[in-house]
């Protein structure tokens, strides 16, 4: 019988080392995916205001161009193109933006399935630690009664 609760003793301490250890990797691995999505989002910032400036400028420069030609930038055909100039950055920004969701959505779920896997681990050394010593005690058992 001493054998069964050195077992379950020794079972319980190596159970806990592992979900410990698990919970410190599963804590790292969530300060690594908070890392990487701050960091598409500091990109798709600078993008933006990068495409935004250069959308700014491109009508600056049209418009001295219109003016130059006399034409006025409020009218029809000038007006339409620099509209259509500021719904292309507009679309790059928003197609941008989706590409930038589809990664994020990509590492919240790996980090989250490597979060899992990590945690479960040390409920499966504890599950298959009381297995043992229940194997062990069930062999025990018939000399026992003799």
């Amino acid at each position: 019988m001493a054998e069964i609760a050195t077992l379950a003793i020794s079972t319980a301490f190596s159970a806990a080392q592992q979900h410990a250890a698990g919970k410190q990797q599963a804590a790292k691995v969530e300060a690594q995916r908070r890392q990487q999505v701050t960091q598409l989002q500091q990109q798709q910032e600078i993008e933006t205001r990068r495409r935004r400036e250069q959308l700014r400028q491109a009508q600056a420069a049209q418009r001295a161009r219109f003016a130059g030609g006399g034409i006025s930038a409020a009218s029809g055909s000038a007006s339409s193109l620099l509209s259509g100039m500021a719904r292309q950055v507009d679309q790059a920004i928003a197609d941008s933006r989706n590409s930038s969701a589809t990664q994020i959505n990509a590492i919240n779920s790996s980090a989250a399935a490597q979060r899992s896997s990590l945690l479960s681990q040390g409920r499966g050394a504890l599950l298959g630690g009381f297995q043992s010593a229940l194997n062990l005690g069930a062999s025990q058992l018939p000399s026992l009664f003799k």
